[in-house]
């Protein structure tokens, strides 16, 4: 839209968003849409979680991370998480707009990798909103590809949402529904001998071990949170989420010798599973100035259907009701420093409790976790797995710190992870065994990992940057351990970046490099789309370079980013997970852009 001098009014300062958090917690803040080019070519996943997982090689394979992490949920899981971190990715946003805005961000990556996201958004009244999101993920096989559109991946996510609130803000309301339909057709990773050497994974023509059976992941989650203001500074609210995550394993070429085992004797393989959580949480928060309390009560129904299991013939709970207490607070020093804690106990069994501070010279965190293991390690049936356990809750403590000192010209930051955890539930796979080769286990003894953090960045000639970040990990009983993680992990990039041309040319070019030790990464079990602890394949020390071209243009964004430049010197590469090579050296193109009408 423009006014009478034809200058457009509408853009990105008009339309703002919001996280549902900014209003649960009183402190309400909008942020304008973002426009910077600033890594603007860090579009696929590997990256944007900060090197810390790996995956089969192509994006939006199987991930696991590289690094212990704390569950979400210290109640009942489904175990089945490979695919969890491109549902976590996609965060809600709400907007208020003063005109209709939308967004086309739009990825054409080398081999067939693309991926498509589309964003819709418009108030409907002052105080009503409504939009949409879709991202599509369409990735090519990366080894014995056919043709175009002969797919690894094809993923579809979408969500709806709104927003309403009373005129004088004593209610509010947020409403949204969310889908992902996952597909993997899994290979099995490259096909060698007994014998093999590395070059072997990369040889124009290698072969793998597996070609037709499918992964399916399909999620879906209904959210509801409301609010309504009883007095000054007193709220009651209530949030309502109906999840349900249904997995799915078919090969219909049954007999393939690179499984280890049969379970079911069936001509064709069909596994699936359904489970379905519905939790109700009711409570009150008050802020009062800086202080912020909240205490609440919520159930969580669940349930979990095995396709080739009678639930009435095991002593596993597999439907029933959770109840949780819990707490929230948080102190505002000042407006840059904020001490938080929260707690939750699930009655009779499980807690967990955090507390943190964040500052400009310190951000640190301890927690306290027992949990749950996830369904799949307590009892799965499959075709070619089958198996019931009786394990105990798990136990972590977890202390995060990193201190800042920060200058115009030069940031240092100092601290590290210490985790310990006891009761430890993992897959394992054990090459004596004469049946199964992959198993869920307890480990009986600590886990202990440490790993103290570097992080160093330059400014030269306010143009011209440098970053790093280096981790030196140490683990308890390292050869016995369930947890594996390289020794060494090395990040930077160097970058310039500058406007020319009267502000019409704004641009950032320069490179990003990575590198981890050789180390026992988990291996991938495809029947069961589990990682699984191996000491038999460790994976190479390998340098990952990318070169990037960022430019922004009016209200668009466009990035040119050449993937892993020294495959392209050496014809070797990198293997992220055993037996999955990595991306080789290839081009990749993408553009966003923005529209107001």
């Amino acid at each position: 839209m423009v006014d009478d001098s034809t200058k457009a009014i509408y853009g990105p300062t008009t339309s703002r968003y919001y996280f549902e958090e900014n209003v649960f917690f009183s402190d309400f803040k909008s942020q304008t849409l973002d426009t910077a080019i600033h890594d603007f070519h860090q579009y696929n996943f590997i990256q944007r979680l900060n090197y810390e997982y790996h995956d089969l090689g192509n994006i939006a394979t199987a991930i696991s991370p590289i690094f212990y992490k704390l569950p979400e949920q210290i109640g009942v899981s489904s175990g089945w998480n490979s695919f969890t971190p491109y549902w976590d990715t996609e965060r809600v946003r709400y907007y208020d707009t003063q005109s209709p805005f939308s967004n086309m961000h739009l990825v054409l990556g080398g081999e067939g990798r693309s991926i498509t996201d589309v964003d819709y958004t418009r108030n409907i009244r002052p105080n009503w909103n409504f939009g949409f999101n879709y991202r599509g993920l369409f990735m090519d096989k990366q080894i014995l590809r056919q043709a175009r559109g002969d797919r690894n991946v094809v993923s579809h996510y979408y969500d709806f949402f709104t927003t309403y609130h009373a005129r004088d803000s004593s209610y509010f309301a947020f409403f949204n529904f969310r889908r992902m339909s996952h597909i993997q057709l899994e290979n099995g990773g490259v096909a060698v001998e007994d014998d093999y050497v590395l070059e072997d994974f990369f040889e124009e023509f290698a072969g793998t071990n597996l070609v037709g059976p499918q992964s399916y992941d399909l999620r879906t989650n209904l959210h509801l949170f409301h609010q309504y203001r009883l007095g000054k500074g007193l709220e009651i609210y209530h949030v309502a989420d109906k999840y349900r995550q249904y997995v799915e394993f078919k090969d219909n070429l049954r007999g393939n010798d690179y499984y280890d085992f049969e379970f079911l004797p069936n001509s064709a393989v069909l596994d699936r599973t359904v489970f379905r959580t519905f939790r109700n949480e009711l409570g009150l928060k008050s802020k009062r100035g800086p202080l912020f309390l909240n205490v609440y009560w919520a159930a969580r129904n669940f349930n979990i259907d095995y396709k080739w299991i009678d639930e009435n013939d095991i002593d596993l709970e597999t439907k029933g009701i959770e109840y949780y207490a819990g707490a929230r607070a948080a102190f505002d020093i000042s407006s840059k420093i904020r001490l938080s804690a929260e707690a939750e106990y699930l009655l009779s069994t499980n807690y967990k409790a955090k507390a943190a501070i964040a500052s400009p010279w310190l951000d640190a965190s301890i927690s306290r976790y027992t949990y749950k293991p996830g369904f799949v390690q307590q009892l799965y049936v499959g075709t070619h797995d089958g198996w019931i356990n009786d394990f105990n809750n798990t136990e972590a403590t977890q202390i995060q710190t990193l201190a800042h000192l920060r200058k115009k010209s030069f940031t240092l930051s100092v601290g590290g992870t210490v985790s310990s955890i006891d009761n430890y539930v993992f897959f394992r796979s054990d090459r004596q065994r004469s049946n199964q080769k992959v198993l869920p286990e307890q480990l009986s003894v600590n886990q202990f990992v440490s790993s103290p953090e570097l992080r160093l960045g330059f400014l030269f000639w306010k143009k011209l940057s440098l970053s790093s970040r280096g981790v030196y990990s140490i683990v308890s009983n390292e050869a016995t351990s369930a947890i594996q993680v390289p020794k060494v992990f090395l990040h930077g990039q160097l970058a310039f970046q500058d406007i020319w041309v009267h502000g019409n040319f704004d641009f950032q070019i320069g490179l990003e490099a990575h590198w981890q030790s050789g180390y026992f990464a988990n291996g991938y079990d495809v029947p069961t789309q589990q990682f699984y602890r191996q000491d038999h394949f460790m994976t190479n020390e390998f340098p990952l370079v990318d070169v990037f071209f960022n430019w922004k243009m009016k209200r668009g964004r466009i990035f040119f980013k050449y993937n892993n430049v020294v495959q392209a010197i050496t014809k070797t590469g990198y293997i992220p997970t055993p037996f999955y090579p990595g991306q080789i050296n290839i081009l990749d193109f993408g553009f966003d852009w923005m529209f107001f009408d």
